[in-house]
């Protein structure tokens, strides 16, 4: 598997981790332990083991991986943390905007929001129902990243992560001060990590 076949699908499977958990993901963790471990080290990307190491011990069923999911991502609001672009960038940078929460963060459909949208379309993609307020979802940025690996598209992939996929070490604090559950934790700082060996690679 070529360097960029490897990246592509770290970028598959960082996306896929985001998602609600299903029970084949879960039974998957060994092999995607080993699958981190070969192929980071293919890729020379220094990223700790203990970032991973553990996952199949911190996700030994369905019933463990869903509530860890539910309360890092769903509920309780005032502990949780929402894996958007959104929620990290002002929510516009239009000074013409009238609205008294222009520059505000916390909020969803931000620019940057309505760029991804404007991304999707222009690749021919249908934003799934569930995400209809967040196109600016770690799990699709994740996904649209690995599209454009797929389709070679070297210059734009570039623009795209300096654009859209510098924002997680905002997420990783977030994460820390609220204590999200180890899998979940450990999950946003492999991918911050991850993402920043690839910023610097360009």
């Amino acid at each position: 598997m070529t360097c960029t076949s490897l990246r592509r699908e770290i970028y598959l499977l960082l996306s896929e981790a985001f998602k609600q958990p299903t029970a084949e993901f879960v039974a998957e963790q060994g092999a995607i332990v080993r699958f981190l471990e070969q192929s980071l080290q293919e890729l020379s990307y220094p990223l700790p083991r203990n970032l991973y190491e553990d996952w199949p011990a911190l996700l030994p069923d369905l019933a463990t991986a869903t509530a860890a999911y539910r309360q890092s991502f769903v509920f309780p609001v005032h502990s949780r943390v929402l894996p958007v672009e959104s929620v990290y960038r002002r929510w516009t940078s239009d000074a013409s905007a009238e609205v008294p929460f222009a520059a505000e963060k916390g909020l969803l459909l931000s620019d940057h929001a309505l760029h991804m949208k404007d991304l999707y379309e222009a690749f021919g993609i249908s934003l799934p129902a569930e995400y209809e307020s967040m196109p600016d979802h770690l799990c699709l940025e994740l996904e649209f990243a690995a599209l454009l690996l797929e389709h070679d598209e070297q210059e734009k992939f570039g623009v795209f992560l300096s654009e859209h996929l510098d924002w997680l070490e905002d997420l990783v604090a977030e994460a820390e001060q609220k204590e999200i559950p180890d899998y979940y934790l450990q999950l946003i700082k492999l991918t911050a990590q991850f993402l920043a060996q690839e910023l610097r690679r360009r």
